[in-house]
Order: structure tokens, then C-alpha cells, then sequence
């Protein structure tokens, strides 16, 4: 496709891109004095309630990753400045372009000032503990991940890398930055759209907003229709799905909607605006159902924020007041959002249990705050006022000097990454259960995750002569097949399963809200219906489903479901929590290694796992037709639980186990199952004894 003559023009010159005179016309709402470059923070035309906004944003993201107590969906808080980069931006540029004066060398030159210089400054200081602190396989991640940055690809390079299983975020330093690579991917299109719409459009006042909204409506149908084809993982972190959020703001700035009315109206709007963002961020819960649907109730709430401070002047105010600090919060939020992700991954890998205490995160926190006012002090003012590289050829020339020595940088460290010591690749061996492959372990794809929830009819065939024994449950119970496999005779046993991903083995599970659970629920209700088994073994991630405040929700649909298993005569074996560390195994197991520390089972094990194994005893406690089987006093004993079977870790994960780890776990729990199961075939035995005597009796006759 041919550039115009002007536009290559404007951007190689920096001079602006005059429109026809019908352009003129179009003025958007008033935002913020261009002369303030939207971000300083100054000047006549800035509005303190956006650097509300941006506290509240940025205060979200950091309290979820610091797990912050009720801090469930503090995710949302990259939405909201999605939100927020749409509305600055979009009403910069139609302001600009109104009155002649928009040129795209001086529009790129302010996003290179506002983005690179903290963002590089941060990727070089990761770079240093990342050399020292982490496995030869995560620096190579890390520095191919820093390559990714520097050319704006970072939201698809940890694309490629997602999934199910796929190794825990916070050993990905730099993951944070792929929402950086998706705005500043919006940076690069946005411009040209608005400046095209309205070179074409020649006048007509309802193109841009009509254009605009039908882009936003398509992406947020792809983002929709995304999530609905088991792609989530697309939705979230590619350009396309996500540019309705920037839409959504860039629509309220050209919106010409007249402010709300000083008063009621306003402060209406503006409670409203905070109840439907802080709604997804005490509640929302990571899933694959985001961003979605599940993003527009935050998106709508940042839009009506930015709506309702349209035309409020700004107060003079103490510098200690509350809204003074959110103001001062949000003026640092880029520095602080870049800061506060590499910080907590490295302040972890110094933990040899590689988690934080609520007391540590909180002085964390304290300490990222301090170093991104040092940023924002040191790094970012002095380039976006010019008191570093002033002219636009100086700040391209570093720019483009920058990235280099960036790439080159990261280069030299995926060289040096293959270069191991004995301890390194001790602790690579390790490591390398992190990509552990667990689907021929847990029937993956026929008896365990399937696409609509339910399992095919041979994962519950039973077998004649055979005790049939059904697991049943999640992935906490499909970790049980190998072991039980492994130790119980396959000549007497017939082990049938039905396992999906979250899914918690009741008749009532479609109040979890997903679909796959809905499905298996009613799948079991059928089948339990009619089929016989001999045996119900049923195994969950309690830890997760009893999550405050639904254990007691949790206990009265294991009850209900109990109810019914015991009225149709069908006995149950209930395996309490597994045993669950409190980060990634391998991981802790292989940090461990390269330091030289031996592996404390009281620092990598969870320990509230033992208060809920002992809650549900005592509210689920052994009786007619329930046999209750604590997992953890079978295979934890005075020494601690185990860490490894073998010289294999036991789990590839926080909790589930490998092959071997199955096996040494069900050869702890196996003989508290077995006795059940032999009495179930001694009672077939003298089932076909009788059948035997009545036959030969008939034939007799």
C-alpha cells in the first residue's frame, strides 16, 4: 500500500499534517492542555481525579500480585488503564488534528519519552539478579523476554508460552510487560486510523465516533467469541481482543456527551464509576472467562469515572490528605507498575521456600513505592521535560542506541545461559519437571479434561468380575489414577474415572459456574443413577474449594451428594487435602540445589492444609458407607511430608503429583483403602459362590 506523500512527510519531518478545512470542525470535549504532554502532571488542562484513576489501577494490580488480603480480581486494574490510555491519547491526537497541529514524529516522540527510558531502566536492573538469582532455563527465558520487550513483542512471546500447566508467573520477571507491548501496539495503529477517518471523512462529525465504535464492537465480539472457543488465552493477551478497552475510552473523549451536572448527577456518576470497579477487584477470580464479558463491568466504571470529572476544576488541597496521595500515587503508577512485578519475583527466589510472609510483602511494598519515586523522580521527569536529550532527533538517536545495546545485552546473556556448573545442572534436572508432561499420567484428553466436561462412556465401563472403582473428582483425583493403577491389582480392580480441571466431585458442582463442571455433574447424576460401583473414591483441591468463606457451602454439597451415594448402597472413599507446597516444586527444589541448602519440608509445605484435613474430618467423619481417608497423616509423618519419590520431586507443580509421586503417595494410602476394597471382593467371592451353589442346585433338580 502507497503512504501518502504528507504523512511520510510529517513523520520523517515532525513538521504537522495540515487537513482539509472541514476537519476544523470536529473538537472534542477538552481534556488536557496539550502543552502538558497529558502526563506531566502540570499545567492548566490536567485533571488530579485520572491520577485517581491510575492509583486506583495500579493499587489494584500490586495488591494482587502482593496478595493482598481480598484483593481476589485486582487484575482488572491493566483494564482500567487500557481505559484510560484510550481516552488521553484519542483526545490528544483529535485536538492536535482540529487545530492543524498534529504531527506523528511528535506524537511518537512523546510515547518514546513517556514508555522507554523507565522501562529500559528497569529491564537492565532485572538483568543483574537475573544472572545470578535464577536456573540457566529461566535466564535464557528472561533475556529472550527482555529481547521481546524491546521490540514490543512481549505480549506475544508469553502467548506462545501459556497453558494449563505451564510454569507459575512470578518466575517470569518480566511478564508484566506484555500489557506495555499491547499499548504501545495500539499506539502504533490508533494514530493512523484517527488521522485517516478524519482526512477521509472531510467534516462529517459522526464518522470517527461511528468508526471507532464499530472497531471496538468487533474486538470485543473476537474477545467474546475468543473466550467461548477455549482460546482465553488469546483474548487476553493479543492487540485485536483487547482494543475495545482503549476503544471504550477513546469513545467517552470524542463523544461530545455534555459533563454531568455539578452536584448530585455528578458525585452519583463518580460512586457509581467506583462501586462497578471495586466490584470485579474484591471478587473476580482468575479464569479463563476473562477478559470477556467478565472485563466490561471495570471497563464501564473506568469510562464513567472519566466521564463524570469532565469540566471539575481541580482543588488546592493539603499534600497530606488522602486524595492528595492517590494523586501522588497515580503520578508514579507507570514506575510503580514496572517495578513492582520484577521486585516480588526476585524477592521470592531469595526465600528458600520462594513465598513471601504478609509482614515481607508488606515491606516489599514499602520498598517499591520508594524505588519507583526514584524512578519517576529521576528517570521519567527529565526525559518527558526535555532536561534529557531535548531535541526529537536526540531522543530517537538514544532511543534507537538504547534498544540496541538492549538486544545486544540480551544476546550476550542467552550465550552465557548455556554456560552450567555441576550445581546448575543438578538443579536443571530439577527444573526441567516444570515442563513435566502429564497427560498419558492423567488419561488427559479422554478421562480428564475433555472439551464439554464430560468423559466417554469407556472411563465408565465397568468390568464383570472385576470390584469397579470409580475416581471421580478434579485434577487432585486424576493424580490418583497412576498410584492406584500401580498398587491395586489390575486382575481384581477396574479402575473407571471421571475428572475434570476445578470441578469438585458433587451432584450440585453447576454452582461453581462452569460449564465443563455442569456437564460432568449431570453426566454423574446419570450415571450414578443406574450404575453400581463398587467403589466411589472422590479427591478434590479442598484447599480451593473451601476457600474462605465456602467451606461450609463445600461440606453441605459433599453431604448432599453423600446422601445420596449411601441411599443408592454405593460406599465411599473421601481422600482428604493432598499435600500442597507453597510454590512450584521443582522450582523450590531446584533453587535449593543451586545454593547449596537442603530442602526443608516445613518451609515448602503449606500449612494450612493440616487445619483443613483436621475441619473436614470432624465435618465429614467416617460412618456407614463413608470411609474418610487423611491423605496427609498417611504420607506426612514426624520427619515432615515428602518432597521428592526417589530422586524425582513428588509434584511437577504446587500440588500435583508426578508418576512416581502418585505411586509413593497411593502406597501410603493404599492400605487404608485396600481393607474396603477386600471386603467388597470378598463379599463378590461369596456372591459367586452362592450363584455357583444355586446353578449346580437347579442342574441337581
Amino acid at each position: 500500500m502507497r503512504v501518502p506523500a504528507a504523512f511520510a512527510c510529517g513523520l520523517a519531518q515532525g513538521v504537522s499534517i495540515p487537513l482539509p478545512p472541514l476537519a476544523a470542525q470536529f473538537r472534542p470535549a477538552k481534556l488536557v492542555d496539550p502543552a502538558s504532554r497529558v502526563d506531566t502532571g502540570a499545567g492548566p488542562g490536567h485533571r488530579e481525579d485520572i491520577d485517581w484513576l491510575r492509583a486506583i489501577a495500579v493499587l489494584a494490580v500490586t495488591g494482587f500480585h502482593f496478595e493482598a488480603p481480598g484483593i481476589f480480581g485486582g487484575f482488572v486494574g491493566v483494564d482500567i488503564f487500557f481505559v484510560i490510555s484510550g481516552y488521553l491519547i484519542t483526545g490528544i491526537i483529535t485536538a492536535e488534528i482540529a487545530t492543524g497541529q498534529f504531527s506523528f514524529a511528535q506524537f511518537y516522540e512523546r510515547r518514546l519519552r513517556r514508555l522507554l527510558p523507565a522501562l529500559y531502566v528497569m529491564v537492565a536492573f532485572a538483568a543483574i539478579p537475573a544472572s545470578r538469582d535464577m536456573l540457566s532455563s529461566e535466564r535464557a527465558e528472561f533475556f529472550r523476554s527482555a529481547a521481546a520487550v524491546v521490540t514490543f513483542t512481549s505480549n506475544v512471546f508469553f502467548w506462545l508460552q501459556s497453558g494449563y500447566f505451564d510454569h507459575a508467573a512470578v518466575e517470569k520477571p518480566l511478564l508484566h510487560t506484555w500489557s506495555l507491548s499491547v499499548e504501545e501496539q495500539f499506539y502504533l495503529v490508533l494514530p493512523v486510523v484517527v488521522w485517516g477517518v478524519l482526512r477521509i471523512a472531510r467534516g462529517r462529525r459522526l464518522a470517527l465516533p461511528v468508526t471507532l465504535a464499530l472497531l471496538a464492537a468487533g474486538s470485543f465480539a473476537l474477545s467474546v467469541a475468543l473466550i467461548r472457543g477455549s482460546a482465553s488465552v488469546t483474548a487476553f493477551f493479543l492487540s485485536p481482543p483487547r482494543a475495545w478497552e482503549f476503544l471504550l475510552g477513546s469513545l467517552v473523549a470524542i463523544s461530545g456527551l455534555p459533563a454531568p451536572r455539578p452536584g448530585l448527577v455528578q458525585r452519583s456518576a463518580r460512586a457509581l464509576s467506583v462501586v462497578l470497579m471495586a466490584i470485579p477487584i474484591l471478587s473476580l477470580r482468575p479464569g479463563s472467562g476473562f477478559p470477556g464479558v467478565n472485563a466490561l463491568t471495570p471497563c464501564l466504571g473506568a469510562a464513567l469515572f472519566l466521564w463524570s470529572g469532565v469540566g471539575v476544576p481541580n482543588r488546592a488541597r493539603s499534600p497530606l490528605s488522602p486524595l492528595s496521595v492517590a494523586a501522588f500515587v497515580g503520578r508514579i503508577s507507570y514506575s510503580l507498575y514496572l517495578w513492582h512485578w520484577p521486585l516480588f519475583a526476585f524477592a521470592r527466589f531469595a526465600k528458600p521456600g520462594l513465598a513471601l510472609d504478609g509482614w515481607e510483602r508488606a515491606g516489599l511494598f514499602v520498598l517499591t513505592v520508594a524505588v519507583a519515586t526514584l524512578s519517576w523522580r529521576f528517570v521519567e521527569q527529565p526525559f518527558r521535560h526535555r532536561q534529557i536529550v531535548a531535541t526529537p532527533r536526540a531522543a530517537f538517536g538514544l532511543a534507537a542506541m538504547a534498544s540496541l545495546v538492549l538486544l545486544a545485552g540480551s544476546g550476550v546473556g542467552l550465550l552465557r545461559a548455556g554456560a552450567t556448573s555441576d550445581a546448575d545442572r543438578a538443579a536443571q534436572r530439577l527444573d526441567a519437571y516444570n515442563n513435566y508432561d502429564m497427560k498419558p499420567v492423567y488419561r488427559y484428553g479422554s478421562c480428564f479434561t475433555t472439551p464439554d466436561g464430560r468423559v466417554p462412556e469407556d472411563c465408565l465401563r465397568p468390568v464383570a468380575g472385576k470390584i469397579n472403582v470409580l475416581l471421580w473428582g478434579d485434577s487432585f483425583a486424576a493424580h490418583y489414577y497412576h498410584g492406584l493403577k500401580t498398587h491395586l491389582d489390575p486382575d481384581a480392580v477396574n479402575i473407571m474415572q471421571a475428572s475434570q480441571p476445578t470441578c469438585m466431585p458433587t451432584f450440585s458442582a453447576e454452582m461453581q459456574g462452569i460449564a465443563a463442571c455442569r456437564a460432568l455433574a449431570a453426566q454423574m447424576r446419570d450415571y450414578l443413577a443406574t450404575a453400581r460401583p463398587d467403589l466411589v473414591v472422590m479427591a478434590a483441591d479442598w484447599l480451593e474449594d473451601a476457600r474462605p468463606p465456602r467451606f461450609a457451602g463445600m461440606v453441605s454439597d459433599l453431604r448432599l451428594t453423600l446422601a445420596q451415594l449411601r441411599g443408592a448402597g454405593i460406599p465411599v472413599v473421601l481422600l482428604g487435602p493432598a499435600v500442597q507446597f507453597r510454590a512450584r516444586l521443582p522450582s523450590m527444589l531446584a533453587r535449593a540445589t543451586l545454593r547449596g541448602v537442603t530442602p526443608d519440608p516445613a518451609v515448602f509445605v503449606r500449612s494450612d492444609i493440616f487445619a483443613l484435613d483436621a475441619a473436614m474430618q470432624a465435618a465429614l467423619p467416617s460412618a456407614e458407607g463413608l470411609s474418610y481417608v487423611s491423605v496427609l497423616s498417611a504420607v506426612c509423618d514426624d520427619g515432615g511430608c515428602p518432597l521428592t519419590a526417589g530422586d524425582v520431586p513428588l509434584s511437577f507443580d504446587h500440588a500435583h503429583l508426578t508418576a512416581e509421586g502418585s505411586a509413593h503417595v497411593i502406597s501410603k494410602v493404599a492400605p487404608l483403602i485396600l481393607p474396603r476394597v477386600t471386603r467388597l471382593s470378598s463379599r463378590q467371592d461369596a456372591d459367586d459362590r452362592t450363584h455357583q451353589a444355586g446353578g449346580e442346585g437347579a442342574r441337581d433338580d
